[in-house]
């Protein structure tokens, strides 16, 4: 072995990749953060709305590929909760389908979570624009399964209330 691998095996075992992989990740949500909060302080509404775009689009994209890995079956109402419940329980946020009826003629779904799913990530942020964040990858999220789910948020922790609580429907 040469000392070069001697060298990154030693660091290796100390945990330096993971501590530096740690400190890239807050580098990389010190930045998003940052940009965000200057892009809106600049530009206003249309930085708003070109956020939550980016928001939708990383939403689906991050669905896409949970339902990849998982092999959701997208013929079931409940399997468009999936990439979400799948990101709430990796973010470490509690997550409760509270309710779930079918007999409308339009089918939906509550779902209660013990808090933000993008909190720690935008944690700095104005509240409104991680609303406006926070809706659009979670509408990505539904939408990886099920193109006409929509969803409406009733309680929001980024407005002040202790869990969000959404309304996702099926038409």
């Amino acid at each position: 072995m040469d000392k070069y691998t001697k060298f990154a095996n030693a660091w290796k075992t100390v945990g330096v990749s993971s501590k530096v992989r740690w400190q890239q990740r807050s580098v990389d949500e010190r930045l998003s953060t940052g940009l965000a909060r200057k892009l809106v302080a600049r530009f206003g509404d249309e930085a708003k709305a070109a956020l939550a775009e980016v928001a939708l689009q990383i939403g689906l994209d991050d669905g896409r590929k949970i339902c990849e890995n998982l092999r959701i079956d997208p013929e079931s109402p409940r399997a468009s909760l999936i990439p979400l419940e799948t990101v709430s329980l990796l973010s470490g946020v509690d997550y409760e389908v509270t309710g779930d009826n079918k007999a409308r003629q339009f089918p939906h779904i509550t779902i209660k979570s013990g808090g933000c799913v993008l909190g720690k990530v935008f944690e700095g942020i104005d509240p409104d624009i991680r609303e406006h964040i926070c809706e659009s990858y979670t509408l990505g999220l539904v939408r990886a399964v099920n193109k006409d789910a929509d969803v409406k948020a009733l309680r929001k922790c980024c407005a002040g209330n202790s869990q969000c609580e959404l309304v996702v429907s099926f038409k």
